[in-house]
């Protein structure tokens, strides 16, 4: 069963920007639909760029690096058995992401150097928000009279007015966003069209006579079919969500239908405080993804969360034990290489389902910011700005780097203290947005950036950036 499209998109387009933005249309019928996959993978708490890759022997910033990180258990090595392991232009990955290094190889995985926010916020709860609503403020150079400045107020996130303004796709999809966190993200925020859904097996109403709760479904679907209001167009959209998950989750479990991939797709596991096997977060999350492509019920979008990046103190960028690391960040991103192997493997079509998916997926690892560049004295690092966006999928222009690294001297360090910002986030989002997801409305998906040039580390047909209409995005109109 299907929700209109149109009706519940445009229900929530009517909250978006204040009711700025213009009446979706769609083809009807016929080709051109665009079934690209965006996943929007968020490292939440700033992730330490410096200790997820480093320059390496040889390159020119490795002095400084050392001297800017004295504590051996935040800092990359070259040599031994924890050493960095090689990707290109001098520089090398944390030991703990075989996983992603791996997919480096294979041309799948890119790395953008330097990104961040337009003008600088080390605050999590506002550069979080600026992200995720998509509206950080004026680029460097917007010298546009009565411009906005960035504002966390805006009721839509960018996703949602990405959703909101896309012509190319079916007029009618079933489940074509999905948050999967127990509440909704900020970047999806305003959509009548996302869901959140963490635990897919408790998406539903649990009553132990079926056909009562059948009876139970049905009856409130038509309730929220009778209002026209936001409530009832999120409230239909999240019965016949329910109705799609009870379907494709049926019977297993995601440990149990782990269990029942081949060995190359199965998602890592680790025993809990109860000596029992169960799933990483983030493999639990990418495996429910993984379920619901199989299932061809329409997803285009989806946003992961994995928190508890912000080591200020005890970082542990290496293995436990290795040089007084307590191993926490290590571990944490060992967790997410190995889930995102499988998850990738599983794409391939080496588990229970010969389609390779991986040309119609793009994912986005992305944090609020990064650390400084130099560790502090609680061998931990604390909030700096300039930092890595990583890019996953077949038609990624991978094995490669892309934008450029502001260097690590001391002239080069913003404010004497952070990895310099080079490009803009909304940069590489927007090109993503056009070359993968065919949609160029950037004045409505990011309001007041002006400076989009592609990077050229995705792949796709390159559409004229539209970036109008301004006259329509008044302040009030992002502070109601």
């Amino acid at each position: 069963m299907t929700i209109n499209r149109r009706h519940f998109l445009q229900g929530a387009g009517g909250a978006a920007l204040a009711g700025t933005l213009p009446r979706l249309t769609f083809a009807q019928n016929g080709p051109g639909f665009n079934d690209e996959i965006l996943i929007y993978v968020f490292l939440r708490g700033g992730i330490d760029g410096l200790s997820l890759y480093a320059p390496g022997s040889g390159h020119p910033d490795r002095g400084f690096y050392e001297n800017l990180r004295p504590s051996l258990s935040v800092r990359l090595p070259v040599s031994g058995a924890n050493a960095m392991l090689p990707l290109a232009d001098g520089f090398g990955i944390n030991r703990a992401a075989t996983g992603l290094r791996d997919l480096w190889l294979e041309g799948d995985l890119a790395i953008v150097h330097a990104t961040g926010l337009p003008i600088v916020n080390r605050s999590h709860f506002e550069a979080e928000r600026f992200i995720e609503l998509g509206t950080p403020g004026a680029t460097a150079g917007l010298t546009t009279p009565g411009e906005i400045p960035g504002t966390r107020l805006t009721p839509t996130g960018w996703l949602t007015r990405h959703l909101n303004t896309a012509t190319n796709l079916p007029p009618a999809i079933t489940l074509p966003a999905v948050v999967t966190e127990s509440t909704m993200s900020f970047s999806l925020s305003g959509s009548g069209a996302a869901v959140a859904l963490r635990t897919p097996s408790q998406f539903d109403f649990n009553e132990s006579d079926s056909a009562l709760e059948e009876a139970m479904e049905t009856t409130i679907k038509e309730i929220y079919q009778l209002d026209a209001t936001q409530v009832g167009i999120a409230g239909e959209q999240a019965m016949v969500a329910q109705e799609a998950v009870e379907t494709t989750f049926a019977g297993l479990s995601n440990f149990d239908y782990n269990q029942n991939l081949v060995p190359a797709a199965r998602y890592p596991t680790f025993t809990n405080n109860e000596g029992n096997l169960q799933l990483f977060s983030i493999a639990d999350k990418l495996l429910t993804l993984s379920r619901l492509i199989k299932a061809d019920i329409g997803l285009r979008i989806a946003q992961v969360d994995v928190n508890g990046w912000d080591d200020h103190t005890d970082q542990g960028s290496l293995p436990a034990g290795v040089n007084g690391s307590t191993g926490n960040f290590y571990n944490r991103l060992d967790a997410v290489s190995r889930s995102v192997r499988a998850f990738w493997n599983d794409m391939r079509g080496l588990a229970d389902n010969p389609a390779d998916f991986t040309p119609k997926i793009t994912v986005v690892f992305h944090s609020e910011f990064g650390r400084r560049a130099f560790s502090n004295n609680d061998n931990g690092t604390d909030h700096g700005s300039g930092n890595p966006m990583m890019l996953l999928g077949g038609n990624v222009n991978g094995g490669q780097f892309h934008g450029t690294w502001p260097g690590l001297a001391p002239n080069q360090l913003f404010q004497n203290a952070d990895v310099a910002t080079t490009n803009d986030f909304r940069r590489v989002l927007s090109e993503v947005l056009i070359r993968r997801l065919g949609n160029n409305r950037l004045g409505l998906i990011f309001p007041f950036y002006y400076n989009y040039e592609p990077l050229g580390a995705v792949n796709g047909p390159d559409l004229p950036p539209d970036y109008g209409p301004d006259d329509e995005l008044t302040r009030d109109s992002f502070e109601s």
